[in-house]
């Protein structure tokens, strides 16, 4: 793994221990039921980064822009990104 990439799995894991700490204070389950989904997320992207498919669109193979994934790292797919720009007000270019 290079520096970068180590760099991103350190800041994957920092999330995954702070929803994990999150999840242990009582709250209402809707809540949790958003971050348990943002941890499965913030896992499987440690597993990508593992087994060297970090970067990989699931659906056509193609690579998703290191830009995008240095914002966002549990970007699966393009058309991930399609929907989040939906939420967004300037564009995604890729």
């Amino acid at each position: 793994m290079n520096m970068k990439l180590e760099e991103l799995y350190t800041e994957l894991r920092m999330t995954q221990i702070e929803l994990i700490t999150t999840l242990r204070v009582k709250r209402a389950s809707k809540i949790n039921q958003y971050i348990e989904a943002e941890l499965k997320d913030v896992e499987e992207s440690m597993k990508r980064l593992e087994n060297g498919d970090f970067g990989t669109c699931e659906i056509s193979g193609e690579l998703i822009p290191e830009d995008i994934l240095a914002m966002i790292p549990i970007v699966k797919s393009k058309q991930d990104i399609q929907q989040m720009q939906y939420f967004y007000r300037k564009g995604f270019y890729y």
